[in-house]
């Protein structure tokens, strides 16, 4: 039943998309969207394809050309084929231009695959067929599962294809390993499986290549190991280490004397891996350890050398989270040259901003929903020291209270039921050196506010579980769409966190305070869609320009560039006019700003009062949920989970 109502969506997606009509936010992932509209631009029809395939010869030739890939790659197939033996998933590696090189799977879905041409010698690039699991994450870089009629081509809506990129050591993507099987027997968690097959080959090419610098010379091997910011550890079979680099030394706090020659347990003051663990390859594994009574956190990754040795690799965990913030994206792209406005308050906020991008200082920006906070809180990141740290963005109104507290500041095995087993660093050990940006602090559970307090106060962060505290160099930006005041006087917020907090205020404005911004901002938002959807758009009708700059803009920037992204798609001519832009008729909201608490309203709301009082904050905000949440100084969740309890549905509050 939820593989109909999947396919339902996207078949409505897909006849919205053939008539060059809008699709609804939620009918379809916009990565999908935006693969749909990259197939449409190379010209392809959802009925035909060009299905030829290679030779015999030439696939072997392609094969001799990318051997390292190849020989790599096979292993781990079969590995994973091993594990999927019967399960009706068919595994295949392709080139960095779509060719598929290695096909495995079962007699039966193979012989099926064989029909569809998706074998050996096809090619599956997004410019031949459109959207599909091979193609479509050379051309993102992305891991993605391409589900049924999310395929560009319509021979392939009974398939679900899982692929993930494979990477050379200078991060150029050279293949794809993608899972494939029938949409009604594959997983949703096959993408897993793909992405750490990828992840596993783009690794053991990493290391392949610097084993093998290794090995050429001794003297080599000793420059090129030096240069490595991993530690690097050389041991037998008994893990008696046999070398060791000058980082590794340093990460461990002894001298090289004391490392080389000794037993790995000894040093590390426990046996840091199962014997099942050192019959294949180790990747990424959470290893803390004490020296002098304070805890270092590691993560190892172990592989076992051609010489019946191991080679381990291990880093600082703050690092190696580093690493990954960039491949992930929880990284700062934006700075100062990306906020567009001249009107008074922006450019107000903006010099303040650069003031606080040049010191240390907490801050906290304050500003109604979609007004750009994030926006403000990367450039302080990007123009200050720390622009080489990680920037790590939590939502604190995105988590339930359960997980916050771990989210924010990492656990130990076993702290609670489901955690992993080796532990997790929190946001704020991720962030160490870097900037952690808290948005909507004001939804944050008060037990958790009173935790965040002692971090702020004292600089170390204690995991869930642990007796130990790790000391942490982070910047703290908070951001909130809440009247905070107002939540103090209302024991929703804690004074103390909140003047802790505000060291550097800055007070981001609505959309409706700058007006005259609104040009400026339609037309940089046409330039970015035009753009990416390759449309031939050169700008506004003057009467579209005046229906943007009259229509009151609830959801402030991110509302504005939705419609424009939307009009952009739907126009139908090189200006788009008042018809493209699809605004709704804006009424007159009673709210004096979108932005803050009625504290009448909100102490009622905490008495048998509660459903009066919700019925004239959903009036007021005119059927709004989380306007009327704000009027009430509660989370948007909080209010549903509260009109619950009462038995009340939203709708019966809302004025008729």
């Amino acid at each position: 039943m939820a593989y109909q109502v999947v396919r339902s969506a996207i078949r409505q997606a897909r006849r919205l998309f053939r008539q060059n009509e809008p699709i609804p936010e939620g009918l379809l992932r916009p990565e999908i969207l935006e693969s749909w509209m990259r197939s449409r631009s190379y010209g392809l029809e959802f009925d035909k394809a060009d299905k030829r395939l290679l030779s015999i010869e030439a696939i072997r030739e392609r094969i001799r050309e990318r051997r390292d890939l190849y020989e790599t790659a096979l292993p781990v197939m079969e590995k994973l084929y091993d594990f999927t033996a019967g399960s009706g998933c068919l595994t295949t590696l392709s080139d960095e231009e779509g060719y598929m090189l290695k096909a495995m799977g079962d007699k039966e879905i193979m012989e099926i695959a064989r029909k569809n041409k998706f074998m050996e010698g096809c090619n599956r690039s997004e410019r031949r067929l459109g959207t599909n699991g091979i193609g479509t994450p050379l051309v993102t870089h992305r891991p993605i599962q391409v589900f049924a009629e999310e395929h560009y081509y319509e021979l392939h809506h009974y398939w679900v294809c899982s692929g993930a990129p494979i990477f050379d050591p200078a991060g150029k993507a050279i293949g794809v390993f993608c899972v494939t099987g029938l949409f009604d027997k594959v997983s949703y968690h096959t993408l897993g499986l793909a992405a750490a097959a990828a992840d596993s080959i783009t690794q053991q090419l990493a290391m392949k290549q610097a084993y093998s610098a290794m090995v050429r010379t001794q003297q080599r091997m000793k420059v090129i190991v030096e240069t490595v910011p991993s530690g690097i550890l050389l041991c037998n079979r008994d893990m008696e280490i046999l070398q060791c680099n000058s980082r590794a030394a340093a990460l461990l706090v002894l001298p090289e004397s004391q490392i080389v020659g000794k037993k790995l347990h000894d040093i590390l003051g426990k046996e840091p891996f199962a014997h099942d663990e050192l019959q294949q390859k180790l990747d990424d594994k959470d290893i803390t350890i004490e020296r002098d009574g304070l805890p270092l956190h590691f993560v190892f990754s172990l592989t076992a050398a051609d010489t019946d040795d191991y080679v381990i690799t291990f880093v600082k965990t703050e690092s190696f989270h580093k690493k990954v913030h960039r491949v992930i994206g929880s990284e700062a792209y934006f700075t100062f040259d990306n906020i567009v406005g001249q009107a008074p308050a922006v450019l107000n906020a903006v010099s303040l901003a650069r003031i606080a991008a040049a010191n240390n200082s907490t801050v906290l920006l304050t500003g109604e929903s979609g007004t750009g906070k994030e926006l403000f809180a990367q450039s302080i990141h990007n123009g200050g020291a720390r622009r080489a740290g990680p920037f790590v963005a939590l939502n604190c109104a995105a988590l339930p209270k359960s997980l916050i507290e771990s989210e924010l500041f990492g656990y130990e095995s076993g702290s609670f039921t489901g955690a992993r087993r080796e532990g997790s660093a929190g946001k704020f050990e991720l962030a160490n050196g870097g900037t952690i940006f808290l948005d909507e602090i004001g939804d944050m559970p008060l037990d958790v506010q009173a935790s965040l307090l002692r971090v702020l106060q004292n600089r170390e962060v204690s995991r869930i579980g642990s007796s130990k505290a790790t000391k942490i160099d982070v910047r703290i930006i908070a951001a909130s769409n809440k009247n905070l005041p107002a939540a103090i006087k209302m024991n929703a917020f804690r004074a103390d966190l909140y003047y802790r907090l505000n060291v550097f205020s800055i007070h981001i404005p609505p959309l409706r305070e700058r007006t005259a911004d609104i040009r400026l901002l339609a037309d940089y938002f046409l330039r970015k869609y035009a753009d990416l959807s390759s449309r031939l758009i050169e700008g506004f009708t003057d009467a579209a320009y005046r229906a943007l700059e009259k229509h009151i803009w609830h959801g402030n920037i991110r509302e504005l560039e939705n419609v424009i992204e939307r009009s952009v798609y739907v126009a139908r001519s090189r200006l788009i006019d008042v018809e493209s832009l699809l605004l709704k008729p804006s009424t007159h909201n009673p709210l004096p700003a979108l932005y803050g608490t009625d504290t009448e309203l909100a102490a009622a709301f905490r008495t048998n009062e509660a459903a009066d009082a919700a019925k004239k904050a959903l009036t007021m905000a005119s059927g709004n949920m989380r306007l009327a949440a704000e009027l009430l100084g509660v989370s948007r969740r909080t209010l549903y989970r509260r009109l619950a309890d009462m038995g009340l549905q939203p709708a019966d509050l809302r004025q008729k």
